[in-house]
């Protein structure tokens, strides 16, 4: 019997399959999650400090009761979410202060392709970390920190 190429292509073909699996980074079409609405604003502080960045907040966020919000990816920035009177608020930082505490949120690498008005929330379901996709984040009046951000 001659050997043939095609039992060795089968299995490498075999194996390739069984070994794709999905992205973890993938969207849920459906999300245990209600929003009403999204929003930001840009934020800078005053040359001194020199630092600038992003408040985003997610209106009446209500997740089901097996659901922990976690972060927030915008603009190639990353900050986890922060539970505050009926929304959920992250302060994205771009560019560092000589603020010990302040954490840089920009991130070398970002998991998603979203436009420049869409953001993705990180919720943990039962132990394991999903994503859900908002279309479209509602831009509003920047604000101007002289003194840096308020630690809230």
């Amino acid at each position: 019997m001659k050997p043939t190429l095609k039992t060795p292509l089968v299995l490498l073909v075999l194996i390739l399959v069984l070994s794709c699996k999905p992205s973890q980074y993938a969207f849920q079409k459906e999300a245990p999650l209600q929003l009403t609405r999204a929003y930001f604003n840009n934020w800078t502080t005053g040359v001194k400090i020199g630092s600038n960045g992003v408040n985003i907040y997610l209106a009446n966020l209500i997740p089901e009761n097996n659901v922990t919000i976690d972060s927030v990816y915008f603009r190639r920035m990353k900050g986890k979410l922060y539970e505050a009177k009926g929304l959920y608020k992250s302060r994205l930082t771009k560019r560092l202060t000589n603020a010990e505490d302040n954490a840089l949120t920009t991130t070398g690498f970002f998991p998603f392709k979203l436009g420049n008005r869409e953001c993705a929330i990180s919720y943990i379901e039962n132990g394991v970390t999903k994503y859900h996709k908002v279309n479209f984040v509602e831009e509003k009046e920047g604000v101007y920190y002289p003194e840096g951000p308020p630690n809230d």
